[in-house]
């Protein structure tokens, strides 16, 4: 009888331990600020070159959110046009007009860059501030996939863009 009762209570115990194994709920991602400075200044051949300060990217704007640091993390991206940039240079006033973006594999064969507005739901909450010097994107940074974004500005009427890419962290 003891035996017995041993022998359930033991199965007892593996059965609610087994209920409970794997059932680990995930940990809620934690919203990380990354502030990018962009200067953006006449190229001398009619166009204009970019140069990006920020952590996590390049020189180029070329951001990679798969770093230790950023992985995992819900980046809140704020782009801010940088003192002794062209004058009278703003990010364009509807905010999903501001930043295309696409997967990488998906850009226009023809100019590299994103076809149009962003539609998914790894990007969200574009905002331009009210003055146009900064855009805001949030990135859920949880799919692990290359995509490329064009920051739009407005200049004297014309649209000037940059085109680099966003490495996401991996899948959560």
């Amino acid at each position: 009888m003891i035996r017995q009762f041993a022998l359930t209570s033991a199965a007892a115990a593996f059965l609610a331990a087994c209920t409970h194994y794997n059932n680990i709920e995930p940990k809620e991602s934690a919203s990380l600020p990354v502030k990018a400075d962009v200067t953006i200044a006449e190229d001398g051949a009619g166009g204009y070159s970019f140069t990006y300060k920020a952590p996590f990217a390049d020189e180029k704007g070329n951001f990679d959110f798969s770093q230790k640091g950023a992985a995992f993390n819900t980046i809140i991206l704020t782009f801010t046009i940088a003192d002794g940039s062209v004058s009278g240079i703003k990010f364009k006033p509807d905010a999903t007009d501001a930043m295309w973006i696409v997967e990488k594999k998906n850009v226009d064969e023809a100019t590299g860059s994103p076809r149009g507005p962003y539609r998914g739901n790894q990007f969200s909450d574009f905002t331009v501030s009210a003055d146009g010097q900064s855009l805001t994107v949030m990135n859920q940074n949880n799919d692990g996939v290359l995509y490329r974004y064009g920051l739009r500005f407005d200049l004297d009427g014309k649209t000037v863009v940059d085109d680099p890419d966003t490495q996401n962290g991996g899948h959560n």
